[in-house]
């Protein structure tokens, strides 16, 4: 990410009239009327999204003292609905209105410094005081921002809480062209292998997130660096366990974006990228990938869903180049097919061209308008009943296997009519005697 001459940060008058300009917005104005003569700060990503010229949505406030009284009041001026999050531990609240999410934090009457000492980044280090406009940067949150650099704010930024080890990987994601320093990277590392004292849901929804991420390649990046990937996924975070070869995987990851940016939105990027992290783990005691994929569901890192699909991506050797292949992938994958078929080339040894990829997603997409919803649920041309009682077959194991015979052929276009399909049959009880009297 290169400078731009309106960025902002580039000029510090024009970072002074933005800021005064920012708080003009009506729920920040609504917000000083609320705080009345209570110290009351913008701070967080909305303000780091601010600086840099950026569009954002939600809104982090902190307030010296009184929090329930100034969300009250600013949850009816809104007006949105005031949700309590501390409980009896701390004192924060949460306002959700229509279009926009507004959390407040209430500092007690601690130093506003020692307030933003606690985060996790200096780019969220900073504050805006409302209504006057004050800058308060202790951690020159705003130089690293200037320079698109991840510095910890402190030496327990991530030690204190080891979630905030995935949210770097998440941010480098979110905003390519921001690197981490080298400390911080070192203090990252060191609180890696915490994440096991973590709660699962708070990894799974952090991965999640990241996984979504238009730059997920840098935040891929981090995960390697950290020894995150693959030892989160190994059940040991942070322990540096290797993968067989590191270039490969970074390889399948950009050429399946490549892929995917050719696929017409179509392609569910977040469950590609996981299968691809799935499928260059290292093996380690004869465990299968589907077998990882059940542990971790077992362990919490994956929802049911997200295992279902997975396994449906997993569950192929490759693309398959013939007519009657390609009607039966198209039955088995569903509305999941775009996406597997992105997966399969992204990881095929020898990865396929752009040019092949989009020749086969031609015929695959040929094959669903000519047969339509036939190709994906099909109306059997026979049933059981039909069987027994027109070729006198018996029910039994050996007719269900001639009726998944009959349904496959039908479904990859070898069978077109209920006379070719019971002719077939004919033929399959003559090779399986136990199906007649």
């Amino acid at each position: 990410m290169t400078h731009r001459d309106s960025d902002p940060l580039l000029h510090g008058v024009n970072l002074e009239r933005h800021f005064t300009t920012l708080l003009q917005r009506r729920p920040l104005v609504l917000a000083a009327e609320a705080a009345g003569p209570v110290a009351c700060h913008l701070v967080g990503g909305a303000l780091r999204d601010a600086a840099l010229g950026l569009e954002f949505r939600d809104l982090d406030l902190v307030i010296e003292h009184d929090g329930l009284t100034f969300a009250s009041q600013l949850a009816s001026s809104l007006p949105a609905r005031l949700v309590k999050l501390g409980g009896d531990r701390f004192a924060a609240y949460r306002l959700v209105a229509d279009d926009l999410t507004v959390d407040i934090w209430d500092r007690q009457g601690v130093a506003l410094e020692a307030d933003l000492a606690r985060r996790d980044l200096t780019i969220h280090s900073f504050a805006l005081e409302i209504p006057d406009a004050t800058v308060v940067d202790p951690f020159s949150g705003l130089i690293d921002l200037a320079g698109r650099s991840l510095r910890a704010t402190s030496e327990t930024s991530f030690s204190s809480d080891p979630l905030r080890v995935l949210r770097l990987a998440r941010f480098a994601g979110q905003r390519p062209g921001f690197t981490a320093t080298e400390r911080t990277l070192e203090l990252a590392t060191d609180s890696a292998a915490d994440l096991d004292r973590v709660p699962i849901e708070r990894i799974r929804g952090e991965l999640e997130q990241l996984l979504k991420l238009p730059g997920f390649l840098s935040a891929a990046e981090i995960l390697l660096q950290l020894n995150l990937y693959p030892g989160l996924w190994l059940s040991q975070p942070g322990h540096g366990a290797s993968i067989p070869d590191r270039e490969e995987l970074q390889s399948r990851l950009r050429h399946l974006e490549l892929l995917a940016d050719h696929s017409r939105g179509r392609v569910e990027r977040a469950t590609a990228r996981q299968a691809v992290l799935f499928a260059c783990l290292p093996s380690s005691s004869g465990q299968t990938v589907a077998g990882t994929v059940e542990r971790c569901q077992r362990d919490g890192l994956l929802t049911r869903a997200s295992a279902k699909r997975l396994k449906i991506l997993m569950g192929w050797d490759g693309l398959p180049r013939d007519t009657e292949g390609q009607r039966w992938f198209l039955h088995r994958t569903g509305s999941l097919w775009p996406t597997v078929a992105c997966f399969l080339a992204a990881r095929d040894e020898r990865p396929s061209t752009l040019s092949e990829y989009q020749e086969v997603m031609a015929r695959l997409d040929a094959i669903c308008l000519e047969s339509g919803e036939e190709v994906f649920e099909p109306k059997p041309l026979v049933t059981g009943a039909d069987l027994v009682s027109l070729l006198g077959l018996q029910e039994n194991r050996v007719l269900g296997e001639i009726l998944a015979t009959l349904l496959r052929q039908q479904i990859e276009g070898r069978l077109a009519s209920q006379d070719e399909a019971l002719a077939l049959a004919r033929e399959l009880a003559l090779e399986n005697p136990d199906t007649t009297d």
